[in-house]
């Protein structure tokens, strides 16, 4: 079928392709609906280019897809050693590594195709290359389905690639009735019906147009299957067997099914199917679905032939387990299942994973329900046990916390039932992990009791430890710092018995955290050597647990200098290892410390990135708070949702410094709005502030602080807070100008309220400034400062209707050329508009204006 009306989005991609093999790397995101021609475009860009330059990986249709699919299908080509790794189970940065090697070394063009049935480790792997696509020779096509649901998968990636500077999103249209008039011509069909039922899909027009002496077709689904039946019976027969897979079928497949060259070519014939390689795919999902749908007799006999040639070939697990589960065999389900599962682990598809392992759960219950199966097909209790505790692991890493405990507390259970005390103390000690992260300090603790009591008396002295340093490292965010430390040292000398370098690593964690609390800054380096050990021994967690914890205290201690350089460097490590819970605490953590800095803009994009990338109740803490504090200081409105969610989590932890940082948020809120708040009245916040534990001084401190003003302004006190010396803060003076200007409201001088002013305006605190002028009005000053007029207030970069325009598309993602089709001017034009825009906010890229757009209140 001709090409027609792709020249502009053709145009951009050549563009692309040249700049790329210049050595600045591009990226393509080629948008469109299915059957809109992503693929016939591409394809004419690749007959442009030398055969070995191209690489093409496809993402497939699967029930669950092959993890790294697309990788896969090119791995041939970028050398042994990716193929190796891929083979070998390697984890996902060392098979990203690898690959990025491997696209240094000439110019390439990777195309990956279908990227709305990407697997997460595929998802992950684009992100990774986009993130560095400026130092490669590569250009990377990316194209997807548009009009994806909002809780797609790839909406959040498409968010992240389209905000790199070097990323051109190409949107494809349906054709113009012209179009359509030029393919019909000379067929005897009514164009403008043809325009009409299509809507000027070319997919949808090509399979009409190739019938002209046919009716009218009512559907593409009869076009498609009116090119079928052209069909003999056998050739038919194989096109039916092949449409039960969305996968391209390889030779070696079709020989093992049993479709001999001249079917091949008689299926090419219809235009359905094309060639692939060695082998055959058809055009179109469409057209596959279509074949499908009408296929005769039994699905499973198909599907069954079909299991029976990719066992033959050495097939996919994950293939393996779709069909099997398509032709109902259970057994074989969960067999190819739990492969298929495992492999997606190691890859980093752990949604897949997650859901391979349910399903290969599914079949185990099938299999114990089934009376009459032979014994010998019956599963080991112990087997449903591993698969689930191997789901709930799936079911963490994916950020679905209540399922991952409420699956271990079955798998507990059932060890239980079974006699295996000693994993059931483990499980115990992983559901007291996940019940923190959950932000459920009290099932934390109860599980964490429950795991020491059944492996102190069990026979496995490493599991024993590892209780012990789960328990260190609550009993340290308790504020237990002598318990932290007790159960730490054990732990750490089981470890030495062992010559156990992750058990004594994993204790560090707790008994440091413990100790930096009690003052000691040495233990800073001990947290630095457990993630050296984590990354030596490729414990993912183990190598970024620790750092997690240091750059935490850094900024609750006041080492701001050594906080910003630990969470460089921990989210670097966290970025390239995938461990996605620790990311966000790590970003939740720089947006506390960029509040704390007066970096306010900075703050508010770190905590809105993490509520926009995860669900972790302990990962939203930080960001819920400073969200919640920045309104309130900019406009102190009588509702705070943020605030609110802040302050259930921090309820549910049992953690003062958390605490102590939502009663501060809620004690500084009331002071603004001038109006009590009942929830400091509550018993959790008498017993933060009459008990001991270990960092009192410097934990209390800001409540301190926020209940001496409370008092002032009238408002019913806070419990009393005893008094105590304040450690030393490490913080220079300039470190916090918010906290400055706020010890000049305590001082109450007149003079002092008015130096404050300045930095309060230039933050942006417009209710804590009027507070200042309403108190400096109260004691007769005259000529007080305005502060920023609302219209500056909304527009800072002092932006011109135009570039309000401008900065509104960037947030909706469109290029420079869009945005000048857009507003109908000139692509130069549009060029030096986003360059002003740019310039004027001071950010460095379009993702940078979009964040500062939505902060400014400009939407897409």
């Amino acid at each position: 079928m001709r090409l027609l009306e792709r020249d502009h989005p053709l145009a951009v991609v050549r563009d692309r392709a040249a700049r790329a093999a210049e050595g600045g790397g591009r990226l393509v995101l080629l948008a469109g609906e299915a059957g809109i021609g992503k693929t016939v475009l591409l394809r004419t860009l690749a007959e442009e280019l030398p055969r070995e330059q191209v690489l093409w990986g496809m993402c497939d249709a699967l029930s669950t897809p092959r993890p790294l699919g697309p990788l896969r299908d090119v791995a041939h080509a970028l050398g042994p050693g990716v193929t190796t790794l891929l083979t070998d189970g390697a984890p996902p940065h060392e098979v990203f590594a690898a690959v990025l090697d491997a696209l240094r070394a000439r110019p390439r063009t990777l195309v990956i195709e279908d990227l709305h049935w990407a697997d997460d480790a595929t998802a992950d792997l684009v992100r990774y290359l986009g993130r560095r696509i400026s130092s490669l020779p590569l250009l990377l096509v990316l194209s997807y389905r548009d009009g994806l649901a909002a809780d797609h998968p790839l909406v959040p990636v498409v968010g992240d690639l389209v905000s790199l500077p070097d990323t051109r999103r190409v949107q494809l249209a349906p054709l113009s009735r012209g179009a359509v008039e030029q393919l019909c011509a000379g067929s005897g069909l009514d164009a403008g019906e043809v325009h009409r039922r299509t809507a000027g899909n070319p997919f949808y027009v090509s399979q009409i147009v190739a019938q002209p002496e046919s009716r009218l077709p009512a559907s593409v689904r009869e076009a498609v299957l009116a090119r079928a039946a052209v069909l003999d019976p056998e050739h038919r027969r194989c096109l039916e067997l092949l449409s039960c897979t969305p996968e391209p079928v390889g030779a070696a497949l079709l020989a093992a099914l049993g479709v001999p060259p001249a079917t091949v070519e008689a299926l090419v014939g219809t235009g359905l199917v094309d060639r692939h390689g060695d082998g055959l795919a058809f055009r179109h999902e469409i057209a596959r679905s279509a074949v499908l749908d009408a296929a005769p007799g039994p699905a499973v006999d198909r599907h069954a032939a079909m299991i029976a040639a990719l066992e033959a070939t050495g097939g996919d697990a994950s293939v393996l387990a779709h069909h099997s589960a398509a032709a109902g065999d259970v057994p074989r389900v969960l067999r190819h299942a739990r492969a298929a599962a495992a492999e997606a682990a190691r890859s980093g598809a752990h949604r897949q994973s997650a859901e391979l392992y349910r399903l290969a759960l599914e079949a185990t219950e099938q299999i114990t329900g089934n009376h009459e199966a032979p014994a010998t097909a019956l599963v080991e209790p112990t087997t449903r046990a591993e698969l689930m505790e191997a789901l709930g692991t799936e079911l963490y890493l994916t950020d679905r916390l209540a399922e991952a405990i409420d699956v271990l507390t079955r798998a507990v259970g059932l060890r239980r039932e079974l006699g295996d005390a000693v994993a059931v103390g483990a499980g115990h000690r992983t559901i007291s992990d996940y019940a923190w992260y959950h932000g459920d300090g009290a099932a934390a603790a109860e599980h964490d009791r429950a795991a020491r009591e059944i492996l102190a008396g069990a026979d496995d002295p490493r599991e024993w430890g590892f209780a012990l340093a789960n328990h260190a490292y609550l009993a340290a965010h308790r504020g237990d710092g002598p318990g932290a430390a007790r159960a730490g040292q054990d732990a750490q000398q089981i470890a030495e018995e062992l010559a156990d370098p992750a058990l004594h690593g994993t204790a560090a964690i707790g008994l440091s955290i413990a100790r930096l609390l009690g003052g000691d800054v040495a233990a800073r380096t001990d947290l630095l050597d457990a993630s050296a050990t984590g990354v030596r021994r490729k414990l993912d967690e183990l190598a970024t647990a620790p750092v997690s914890n240091l750059a935490h205290l850094d900024v609750e201690q006041g080492r701001f200098a050594e906080a910003d350089a630990v969470l460089a460097d921990a989210l670097a490590l966290s970025e390239r290892l995938d461990v996605q819970i620790c990311t966000m605490w790590q970003r939740g953590v720089r947006a506390r410390l960029r509040l704390l800095q007066g970096r306010w803009a900075e703050a508010e994009e770190d905590a809105r990135a993490v509520l926009d990338r995860g669900e972790m109740p302990l990962g939203r803490l930080w960001p819920r708070l400073v969200l919640g504090v920045l309104t309130a200081r900019r406009s102190a409105p009588p509702d705070n949702p943020d605030l609110d969610v802040g302050w259930r989590i921090a309820t549910g932890l049992d953690a003062p410094a958390a605490l102590a940082a939502a009663v501060a948020a809620l004690a500084e809120q009331a002071w603004l709005l001038r109006r009590p708040d009942p929830r400091l009245a509550e018993p959790v916040v008498a017993r933060l502030l009459a008990e001991p534990f270990s960092g009192r001084g410097q934990t209390l401190a800001p409540v301190r602080r926020w209940s001496a003003r409370m008092v002032a302004a009238g408002l019913p006190p806070l419990p009393p807070v005893p008094d105590g010396p304040e450690p030393e803060d490490h913080a220079d003076e300039g470190d916090r100008p918010y906290e400055r200007a706020l010890g000049l409201w305590d001082s109450g001088e007149p003079a002092d309220l008015l130096a404050a002013l300045p930095a309060l305006d230039e933050l942006g605190a417009a209710a804590v400034a009027a507070r200042f002028r309403a108190r400096l009005r109260e004691l007769g000053v005259n000529g007080i400062p305005r502060g920023p007029a609302p219209a500056t207030r909304a527009n800072p970069a002092g932006l011109t209707a135009r570039q309000l325009d401008v900065l509104g598309l960037l947030v909706e993602g469109l290029s420079n050329a869009d945005i000048a089709a857009r507003l109908v001017i000139s692509p130069r034009t549009a060029d030096h508009h986003v360059s002003a825009v740019l310039a004027k906010l001071g950010v460095r890229s379009r993702g940078e204006a979009a964040a500062a757009a939505r902060r400014m209140g400009v939407r897409a």
